[in-house]
Order: structure tokens, then C-alpha cells, then sequence
């Protein structure tokens, strides 16, 4: 019986820990085409900063909370237009929801969200990186090095 949990432990964590290396490698759809076309459309990105974790739960009422690595969807795609960023921020001690709003998003551009704290609450902010080719963003793989994706427009 003690044999049959101790697999029962390993099998988990090894499903749990392939997860978590699948998730985050394309950046999620923040509508709902998915035949529209990647050039007219832009990425929003969490900055990778240290100490904190910034996941993209929603992009105007559209769920992009990615279960795979417990809703730390660093990246997602949008269309151009407004669009309404719900995210989920944390440290160390502090989990806060905040929402961010864009107005003109262009088609090939990146807006990275950065992390705030002004000493009682996480906050956000964003800024538009220009129209590029493509973007990379660097996985955490514990206890491996993180490891690079690619999102194009073409």
C-alpha cells in the first residue's frame, strides 16, 4: 500500500512539473478568431523582472488564465483597438488584481507590462516597444535554465 502512494506522489509531480515546461511557449489568444491573421495583431507581455510575477488572467472579459502554470500567462495576442488587460501581480507577500487599459493597440506591436510598488500595493504599468518582427520571452524552468520562445507576426 505505502508503494502504491509514493507512485501515486510521483506520477502527480511528473504531470504537474510537464506541465508547467508546456506552458507559456505561444501566447494566448485574447479573442476569439483563430484563423485571424498574426500581422494584425500585437503581443502584450509581462516584463521579466525579479521578485515578481506578473500573469495576464483576461483581455476584455476573455479568459486567458493559462491552468497549466497556475495563471501566469506571461504573453498574450490582442487585436487592434482598445483593449482591457485584467492581471494578477504578486511578490513575495502581495497578491493584487489590477486592470490596465489601451487604447490604440497597433497591429505588430509589443506593449510590455511592467510591475509596480509603491511601498503598499502592486501595481501596473504599460509601454508600447514599437512595431517588431517578433518578441522572445524567457521561461522559468526550475531548476533548469530558463528557456527562450519566439512569437512572430507573419
Amino acid at each position: 500500500m505505502h508503494f502504491l502512494r509514493i507512485a501515486a506522489v510521483a506520477v502527480a509531480c511528473a504531470l504537474v512539473s510537464s506541465c508547467m515546461l508546456y506552458a507559456g511557449r505561444h501566447p494566448l489568444l485574447g479573442y476569439k478568431d483563430k484563423d485571424h491573421p498574426k500581422s494584425d495583431t500585437a503581443l502584450v507581455v509581462c516584463e521579466e523582472q525579479a521578485g515578481y510575477i506578473c500573469g495576464i488572467t483576461s483581455v476584455n472579459d476573455r479568459n486567458t488564465w493559462e491552468q497549466l502554470n497556475g495563471g501566469k500567462t506571461p504573453w498574450v495576442r490582442v487585436l487592434p483597438g482598445a483593449q482591457v488587460i485584467k492581471l494578477t501581480l504578486s511578490n513575495s507577500h502581495l497578491v493584487n488584481r489590477p486592470w490596465l487599459k489601451i487604447d490604440n493597440v497597433q497591429p505588430q506591436h509589443v506593449y510590455q507590462v511592467s510591475v509596480t510598488f509603491d511601498g503598499k500595493a502592486l501595481g501596473a504599468t504599460w509601454k508600447d516597444l514599437g512595431k517588431m518582427d517578433s518578441y522572445t520571452i524567457h521561461m522559468p524552468r526550475q531548476p533548469l535554465k530558463p528557456k527562450a520562445y519566439t512569437a512572430n507576426f507573419d
